[in-house]
């Protein structure tokens, strides 16, 4: 009788052992499937968000910054949306390699104005902030602020890089001009007036809103305009020209604008062709009379 229990004993608890030990297993093997889905939850994620962005890498060559500048400030649009930044060229030393500092951004793909298509126009200019100037309140012909632009047409709607500063040649061209036509143009005026001029004759009756943005200086504004609307209530005679004008303090953190800086002006629209997004750039050239700019081109404007 006593073998007979010691065996009936030692099956249950052969039994009992087999038993946690397949639920462990189980339990495991659990823990182990959630793990790998939240893992392939994060790289959808990841997946997600590089397909639904485009990154824009931006270059800058330090080897033709002056030394004594410390901070930049960083203005750029691409699809209808701008983006500004500050770089602190001491605070961000240790990402600059070989004199060279990159950096991303990301813009949405598609957004309630527009969607990145290949060959959409872009721009991004970087200007040397000036904090003594900026909080100056007297107007001079002080020269040219620093800076450098880049624009062009975007290559694929994923990814897209930009150089600033590998030449001075935009820098240039406004010095030289200022020499040569600032003097005497009203040097004391504390406005700049720019009017951007968009063509709308090949996409009336298509075109839903529009942003249109205006930039000079490190200064931007952005309009998101109803299209029929805005020409319904045009009186000045321009037909399907839609006018939009802008008006930007002279001083600035990056200095006192002056006649010779360049200026740009960029509509953004799902309807525009052939491409949604379309930039132009000009050079300033009177604070009194205003400057203008044809943001686009269609079939009457060429």
């Amino acid at each position: 009788m006593y073998k007979t229990d010691f065996y009936i004993y030692y099956c249950l608890i052969f039994f009992s052992l087999t038993i946690l030990s397949l639920s462990c297993t189980y339990t495991i093997e659990k823990i182990a499937a959630t793990t790998t889905n939240n893992n392939n939850d994060d790289n959808d994620d990841n997946t997600k968000n590089e397909k639904e962005t485009m990154k824009l890498k931006i270059k800058l060559n330090l080897n033709n910054v002056d030394k004594s500048i410390q901070k930049l400030k960083l203005v750029s649009y691409v699809n209808g949306e701008v983006k500004e930044q500050y770089i602190g060229l001491v605070k961000d030393k240790s990402k600059i390699k070989e004199n060279i500092l990159v950096l991303n951004l990301f813009y949405d793909k598609s957004n309630d104005i527009s969607s990145i298509i290949v060959t959409d126009q872009y721009f991004v200019c970087a200007y040397a902030v000036n904090d003594k100037i900026s909080k100056q309140n007297n107007i001079a012909n002080s020269g040219i602020s620093f800076y450098d632009c880049d624009e062009g047409n975007i290559g694929s709607p994923d990814s897209n890089t930009a150089h600033l500063f590998y030449t001075l040649n935009k820098f240039n061209e406004s010095v030289n001009y200022n020499k040569l036509s600032g003097q005497g143009k009203n040097p004391l005026a504390k406005e700049v007036k720019i009017n951007v001029k968009v063509p709308l004759e090949d996409a009336k009756g298509d075109a839903d809103k529009i942003n249109v943005v205006g930039m000079i200086g490190g200064q931007y504004k952005v309009e998101t305009i109803n299209v029929e609307q805005a020409l319904d209530k045009q009186k000045d005679g321009n037909g399907d020209i839609l006018d939009v004008p802008f008006v930007f303090n002279r001083t600035t953190e990056v200095g006192q604008i002056q006649i010779g800086d360049k200026f740009f002006g960029c509509v953004t629209g799902e309807e525009l062709s052939p491409q949604h997004s379309h930039c132009e750039k000009r050079t300033l050239k009177d604070f009194e009379k205003g400057n203008q700019l044809y943001s686009r081109k269609d079939n009457n404007f060429k």
